[in-house]
């Protein structure tokens, strides 16, 4: 049997160009009971002086969801531990979505409740409601109104929204996070009648106060029936 001979690559894999590979983040917290979205104010071109989600381009031994998490602790000095984060999509259909090389960008969109981001008092992102955004560079107002999309789609057929609420929750707070997501009132009684059909709740047995109303249960969530 001889030798095999050594892999010799085409040379085309070498001559073609290339384009970057870059993650952008959607991360998303409800504030004030508004639903937000974590900006960056660009320092340089493109779009200097723009607002913009935290990205970075992905390094070559670096897989893209750790891409994902160094973009949110580089541009936003933010710990991801408590982060849920999901791949969104991949956006490169705009040749020129970024003028300075041609880049096709995964997206993430992740959840962070406002107790975690209040913890960390050096966190350096500004936080803008996802109705009324400011000048935007690149193609990141599609992206947002993409993301909260698929939320919206995916909000009672999946667990994400315990992201975004406190551990231990009352149901009125859960149902003003999914009204806040859906920007519309849901009706009490078939509010909690689907949830219990969704979820199962664990009841605390303790109370919480809420402004000049009684106290209200506090439950934590368990799982999806």
């Amino acid at each position: 049997m001889g030798v095999k001979a050594p892999y010799q690559p085409k040379d085309e894999i070498f001559t073609f160009l290339r384009p970057a590979i870059a993650v952008d983040v959607v991360l998303l917290s409800i504030i004030r009971n508004n639903l937000q979205v974590a900006l960056i104010q660009r320092q340089d071109e493109p779009y200097y002086g723009k607002f913009a989600l935290p990205g970075r381009f992905v390094r070559y031994d670096e897989p893209i969801e750790t891409t994902a998490k160094k973009a949110i602790e580089g541009k936003g000095n933010i710990k991801t531990d408590n982060i849920y984060l999901e791949q969104l999509h991949t956006f490169g259909q705009d040749l020129v979505r970024d003028t300075r090389i041609r880049t096709i960008s995964t997206v993430y969109y992740g959840f962070i409740d406002p107790d975690t981001i209040n913890s960390q008092p050096d966190n350096t992102f500004t936080w803008f409601k996802t109705d009324n955004l400011p000048p935007l560079g690149f193609d990141h107002k599609k992206i947002i109104k993409s993301s909260i999309e698929r939320v919206r789609r995916r909000m009672f057929t999946t667990d994400v929204i315990f992201n975004l609420i406190p551990k231990e929750f009352t149901l009125t707070e859960f149902q003003h996070a999914c009204e806040t997501f859906f920007g519309e009132e849901l009706d009490k009684r078939n509010f909690r009648k689907k949830i219990n059909e969704l979820y199962t709740l664990k009841d605390l047995k303790r109370t919480k106060m809420t402004g000049a109303h009684r106290p209200a249960k506090l439950y934590t969530y368990v799982k999806m029936k």
